[in-house]
């Protein structure tokens, strides 16, 4: 399959596996000092041998490699649109006012909203892709369901992997061993498409704002290319990609419906500190690489921000709160299970009842 022209640019042929390699990393607050040597697996169980940024210091920390050299590549064309068959999307997709994801929906239910891509001629495929952001070629895994509607508007998930991961990895949902993105697609039942992006240097640093460009740049290709409900549009990933979600939390809520950020902590700064934004979230009761206190802390930041109380009433599954009060349409859900760095294993079904609510 040979490919168009994206959001962005012209696109080149993807062969092989993840991209990146071992480098720094800077940003959003992580534990320091723990987590395990660059290029290994925690021994711990449910350990992930990831080594994020320090706590608080929104510097930068050498870090480890990125996995995943191997995997289904398919060429770098549209978002899965084969070149001959549909039109690209076009622009610059390097950021700019973060609507591209036609905005959320203020309240829980509601009509579609409908993409450009609904009603096109085309045959999407799932495959590796590659699009030009700013001048820098970004990759990403995109997942359309076998039996893709052309009319119909699918829910957008994206996926972040955590550092030392990759797209692959979340892609094939074997590390952290959850099942494919985070165990979310057999919840789906065809109902989302899924995309996992890949970091540079195995990280989200989102230096100089190019990791929301990306996010940006993919949106604006999908929405010209796929059937998609732009107010419904979602975001979790694991640690780092915790982190990437939470960032998109703060620069894009206009943009994303609900984040589900699993064991992660708030980057440096939150523009959109005062915009209401569904959430739900997880965090292992004794991880020392990102600490439990700054699950909570991302946690409060939303109840403050999504206007409810500080009481709580227990849901399922065992060890999760919902938080009472909060503006409609915009719950926050917090989950403290037993383990240490890790997604929890109900990760997959939890996040997409939490999803499919809205």
């Amino acid at each position: 399959m040979s490919g168009g022209a994206g959001a962005g640019g012209t696109n080149t042929m993807i062969n092989g596996g993840a991209a990146g390699s071992g480098g720094a990393s800077t940003g959003g607050a992580s534990e320091g000092g723990a987590g395990t040597p660059a290029g290994g697996n925690d021994s711990s169980p449910g350990g992930t041998g990831e080594t994020p940024p320090s706590e608080g210091a929104g510097g930068t920390a050498e870090g480890g490699s990125a996995s995943g050299a191997a995997g289904a590549s398919t060429s770098g064309g549209s978002a899965g649109v084969p070149a001959t068959e549909g039109g690209a999307g076009s622009g610059t997709g390097s950021g700019g006012d973060g609507n591209a994801g036609g905005g959320a929906a203020g309240e829980t239910g509601g009509e579609p909203t409908k993409s450009a891509g609904c009603g096109k001629n085309t045959t999407p495929e799932s495959g590796r892709f590659s699009i030009d952001v700013a001048g820098t070629t970004r990759e990403y895994i995109l997942d359309v369901p076998q039996d893709y509607d052309a009319n119909r508007p699918y829910r957008l998930v994206f996926a972040w992997h955590g550092r030392m991961y990759s797209a692959e990895t979340v892609a094939v949902g074997d590390a952290p061993p959850t099942g494919p993105y985070f165990g979310l697609k057999s919840q789906a039942g065809g109902g989302a498409i899924f995309v996992a992006p890949q970091a540079l240097e195995s990280g989200w640093t989102n230096a100089n704002g190019r990791d929301v460009a990306f996010t940006d740049a993919m949106l604006e290709r999908f929405e010209a290319e796929l059937c998609i409900d732009t107010s419904r549009v979602f975001s979790t990933g694991f640690s780092f990609g915790a982190i990437m979600t939470l960032t998109l939390g703060c620069e894009r809520s206009d943009v994303f419906r609900a984040i589900a950020p699993m064991s992660g902590s708030l980057p440096n700064g939150c523009p959109d500190a005062d915009r209401p934004l569904a959430y739900w979230s997880s965090h292992g009761s004794a991880d020392t690489t990102i600490r439990l206190a700054s699950g909570e802390a991302a946690r409060d930041a939303f109840i403050e921000r999504n206007g409810c109380s500080s009481e709580a009433t227990p849901v399922q599954p065992e060890g999760c709160s919902s938080y009472e009060g909060c503006t409609a349409g915009h719950p926050v859900v917090f989950c403290v299970f037993d383990g240490v760095h890790e997604p929890p294993p109900y990760a997959g079904e939890a996040m997409w009842s939490f999803f499919e609510q809205f």
